[in-house]
């Protein structure tokens, strides 16, 4: 796959041209098979696909699919950041589909493939922000949850609210244009009784230009989280 395709990709997808993505990387794959860069875009493109859809069939469909090539990438390059963040991501969105075991099992897999891309990859914003929805995640398991886990495990994964809010802020300084990032900071300061901070980032992710569909959900669920 050539420079010049990947950047026209990485620019399609910058301004949420995700269908063309989604038909330039396919016809890439034909032609250049076990490309790890062809890989893991795929495995974002499909959970694009995810996003656009309500259907539920279709998003554990697409979400699946997300797994598999980032899973196809790791074994292209075990070593590149973007196939770890993007096995971690399409699990962390399985989640939605599975049961409670498979769940926390697969937070396990979720923290350390986030872990390895952050390693890979330092300051990136998007795996920040996946380590920040991990700890907020694993903050808020309930205790039924927590009780599955214990009995899984022995030791269930622990996390707490400042703990997310730490990578959540980290990643806002990266990039302080992720509507669903500021909106994160907003519910961390929430969990943590902290009103006024709270709906001083909720108020700046509705400020943000969303750039597709998916993203004006997110503007409007921050508004009325503004208020």
């Amino acid at each position: 796959m050539s420079e010049e395709i990947i950047a026209n990709v990485d620019e399609l997808h910058k301004n949420g041209e995700f269908a063309k993505v989604f038909e330039t990387l396919t016809e890439a794959d034909k032609n250049s098979p076990n490309n790890v860069e062809i890989l893991w875009r795929l495995s974002r493109a499909y959970f694009d696909k995810n996003e656009e859809t309500n259907d539920k069939a279709q998003k554990k469909q697409f979400v699946e699919t997300s797994v598999e090539y980032a899973n196809k990438a790791i074994t292209a390059d075990p070593n590149h950041w973007a196939a770890h963040k993007w096995v971690a991501i399409s699990l962390s969105a399985l989640g939605d589909h599975v049961s409670s075991k498979e769940k926390i099992a697969n937070a396990f897999k979720i923290k350390e493939h986030a872990v390895k891309a952050d390693e890979l990859k330092p300051k990136d914003p998007t795996t920040l922000h996946l380590l920040g929805r991990w700890c907020f995640s694993i903050a808020s398991i309930g205790f039924i949850e927590r009780g599955i886990a214990s009995a899984l495990f022995g030791t269930p994964p622990t996390s707490t609210y400042d703990e997310a809010l730490k990578y959540f802020l980290a990643a806002y300084e990266a990039d302080p244009n992720l509507i669903r990032n500021a909106i994160f900071i907003g519910d961390s300061y929430t969990q943590l009784k902290n009103t006024p901070k709270a709906k001083e980032f909720y108020k700046i992710a509705a400020s943000i230009e969303p750039k597709n569909e998916f993203e004006k959900t997110l503007v409007k669920e921050a508004q009325n989280k503004a208020k």
